[in-house]
């Protein structure tokens, strides 16, 4: 039997993992034209916060912003570093109060989380194929993974953190 408080974690990561998925499919739903007017119009704004300027000769989408990303690549890595971050939570949610929390569960939970993305965006790619004006690439499914890699990376690392801090504690009751 499931506890009430297990039950309402399971639905809010599986409700905050869908709300991900949905928004990544309407932005992924837009055709060329409003997908660029789009990053256009947040690029602007989100250069404008940096006091980043237009080099001369460049759209606001070629700008790159940090570690040769552009708008467009940071919105995908934002995006799948949500995904990552939400499916993390499904995933520990699942284990069960049974399954104390550890290392060893948090990189499996990271593990499931990051294949769950990598198929996710796989088929999202599948699906721009179909959009007017957008394509689907292999360099796109690779920006996704970096920022669920990266969401994995803190998941685990904070649940290292909490596993340290909770046996430390345990020796000084003992």
């Amino acid at each position: 039997m499931i506890d009430i408080s297990r039950k309402l974690k399971i639905i809010l990561s599986a409700l905050l993992t869908a709300a991900v998925m949905t928004t990544i499919f309407i932005f992924s739903s837009q055709n060329g034209t409003q997908s660029s007017g789009v990053s256009t119009g947040f690029g602007r704004w989100f250069l404008g916060i940096l006091g980043i300027d237009i080099p001369p000769g460049q759209s606001v989408t070629d700008v790159k912003i940090i570690f040769g990303l552009n708008i467009r690549n940071l919105a995908h890595v934002f995006l799948y570093f949500c995904l990552g971050l939400s499916s993390f939570l499904l995933a520990e949610s699942l284990w069960g109060v049974k399954a104390a929390p550890s290392p060893s569960r948090a990189l499996l939970s990271a593990l499931c989380s990051l294949a769950f993305g990598l198929i996710y965006a796989c088929t999202d790619e599948l699906h721009q194929y179909f959009v007017g004006g957008r394509s689907a690439t292999l360099r796109d499914v690779g920006i996704d993974c970096i920022g669920i890699a990266l969401a994995e990376i803190c998941c685990i690392a904070v649940q290292c953190i909490i596993y340290c801090v909770q046996h430390k504690r345990a020796g000084k009751d003992a």
